[in-house]
């Protein structure tokens, strides 16, 4: 699982964007949530999706900041807490 590899630097943005209607958003972007410490403290993490996959998700160290809709693409953008 490339997403359990140990990560040894941090990142500005983490962009999230997996195969669609799999909520393997959900599972990446609380996988950042878990390691908050890959990313700097003003990091972004910014998730594409199909819109009728949003949902609100419950989350330790982020927080969601913005969206944009893009016809049928959904950017979410999470900043740190």
């Amino acid at each position: 699982n490339l997403l359990a590899w140990h990560v040894d630097k941090n990142f500005e943005y983490i962009y999230i964007a997996p195969p669609q209607y799999e909520e393997m958003w959900l599972k990446a972007l609380q996988l950042v949530d878990e390691n908050i410490n890959w990313l700097t403290e003003d990091g972004s993490v910014i998730v594409q999706i199909d819109p009728t996959e949003y949902q609100e998700v419950p989350l330790q160290n982020l927080v969601e900041a913005e969206q944009r809709k893009y016809g049928s693409t959904l950017l979410i953008f999470y900043d740190r807490k």
